[in-house]
């Protein structure tokens, strides 16, 4: 009697056969995309590791991963069939073998299907790049290794929000739809979050966060956008941390697949949960866009609708007055909730709070800009200041801060499109690594809008310390 690993190879062989068209075409894809990529190869003409290096074929990539993706879709939509299929379903479940040999040996065809020919195809590229141009051996590495981790990340995201959603639901319908708001929602809900919570509301410039949402893409269908940033070390790493983390899950997946059985193929929903994931997600993330751009108010009644619509027809009890008005009441609780943490980013100011001194040096380089409502415009450059001076400049800002006040009016004037405002305060700060070596460790930005008479306080105390010397400053009009 065979072992259950090798029942999982020998099911894997026999799929594999059964579905060598697959196989063909995907290849012929690859091989598409390898002759896109090879009339891009001089590209790689220059590199390095402290620029950013523009890959001029970022939309070729965009192409090709697509494509690529589109056939892993297809790959597993075949594999998985009894997941949708009520016929296919009554037979595999009826066949003598346990979920875990049925789950293992698709995972197992999908990765000779796919996953290899990838590989594959890419480890033939950087053999081609490498005898057709004079570049070195280390940089055409790194470049195809950003090449076909790009690739994989993109199929294997694709694949692991695709197979989720196939497990959860068991109709196809469903299956599409929240693969869409999974794939759509994951790649935009970070930019959402940060342009509608953080970025009306702060007084800093949180590059930090900023860095994090710029890179977000590396986990979602989309990281082809980081071959816009060129090939350097940290993309690479962050393509393979993707690559990986979409694998491991995926090989999770089994745990949610194993709780299925035949009879859940034709319901709409497996587990009530994830419907309820899928609703909160798609509703989050439209909302936010929305605070981020009141320019699209008008998404907000189509997502009521189209949330309404979700419910019923993924409902398997009769629609009842009492049951519509249930749904309503939650859909007015997510708003709630949602408008009650973008005004707690206001009170808070955008969860970034005032500027801290932990970050300063004892060499900090700072450069201040007062601006009033009738013109008038005060500069202060400064020497290089020791971290105690730096805080008293600091200390003044932040006083200026707290004069601020509060108001259900102010808050909705930050939706409003206007111009920037006559008066407000601007310091920057270079954080140097000391007196002799200007190597930046930090930058601190931060700026705010206060009353006129507020500026012309900030700009005396500011005239009145101690170090801020007559020639280091500057009036205009």
């Amino acid at each position: 009697m065979l072992s259950a690993k090798n029942r999982i190879i020998k099911t894997s062989r026999r799929d594999f056969r059964v579905n060598k068209l697959l196989f063909i075409i995907t290849n012929l894809v690859l091989f598409m995309n390898f002759i896109m990529q090879m009339s891009m190869r001089k590209f790689i003409t220059y590199y390095s590791e402290s620029a950013t290096n523009h890959y001029e074929g970022s939309d070729l990539a965009y192409v090709g991963n697509a494509a690529i993706a589109i056939c892993g879709i297809f790959t597993v939509f075949i594999l998985f069939h009894e997941l949708y299929s009520k016929p296919h379903a009554d037979l595999v479940y009826s066949l003598p073998s346990s979920s875990k040999e049925r789950f293992f040996s698709k995972l197992l065809t999908l990765l000779k299907l796919h996953i290899l020919p990838v590989i594959f195809w890419n480890i033939i590229q950087f053999i081609a790049i490498f005898l057709t141009t004079d570049i070195t051996l280390y940089m055409v590495a790194r470049y195809s290794a950003v090449l076909m981790f790009t690739e994989l990340a993109t199929s294997l995201f694709v694949i692991l929000a695709v197979l989720l959603c196939m497990i959860c639901c068991g109709r196809l319908a469903e299956m599409i739809y929240t693969a869409v708001i999974i794939t759509v929602c994951e790649a935009a809900l970070p930019a959402c979050i940060y342009y509608s919570t953080i970025s009306p509301f702060t007084v800093q410039y949180p590059y930090d966060i900023e860095n994090f949402v710029t890179y977000c893409p590396a986990w979602s269908a989309f990281p082809a956008h980081l071959m816009e940033f060129g090939y350097s070390t940290k993309v690479l790493f962050l393509l393979v941390g993707s690559t990986l983390f979409s694998a491991l899950l995926i090989t999770l997946l089994y745990f949610l697949y194993k709780k299925r059985d035949g009879k859940d193929t034709g319901k709409p929903f497996v587990f009530s949960a994830y419907r309820e994931i899928i609703l909160i997600l798609a509703v989050v993330t439209v909302t936010t866009y929305v605070l981020s751009d009141t320019s699209n108010l008008i998404l907000l009644p189509a997502l009521l609708l189209g949330y309404l619509l979700a419910r019923i027809l993924s409902s398997d009890r009769k629609l009842t007055i009492v049951r519509f008005v249930k749904w309503v009441g939650i859909f007015a609780v997510y708003m709630v909730v949602i408008f009650g943490v973008n005004i707690l980013a206001y009170l808070c100011n955008g969860f970034t709070g005032k500027i801290s001194g932990s970050r300063l040096s004892d060499a900090n380089f700072v450069y201040a800009t007062n601006s009033t409502i009738d013109g008038a415009r005060f500069d202060y450059l400064s020497n290089i200041l020791s971290k105690d001076e730096a805080l008293q400049i600091i200390d003044i800002y932040n006083k200026a801060l707290d004069t601020r006040k509060k108001s259900f009016a102010d808050y909705i004037d930050h939706f409003k499109p206007h111009e920037v405002s006559p008066y407000s305060i601007n310091v920057t700060i270079d954080v140097y690594t000391s007196k002799d070596d200007h190597t930046s460790l930090d930058f601190i930005a931060f700026s705010f809008d206060v009353t006129n008479a507020e500026v012309d306080k900030v700009t005396e105390r500011l005239k009145s310390l101690s170090f801020v010397e007559p020639e280091q400053t500057s009036y205009a009009h």
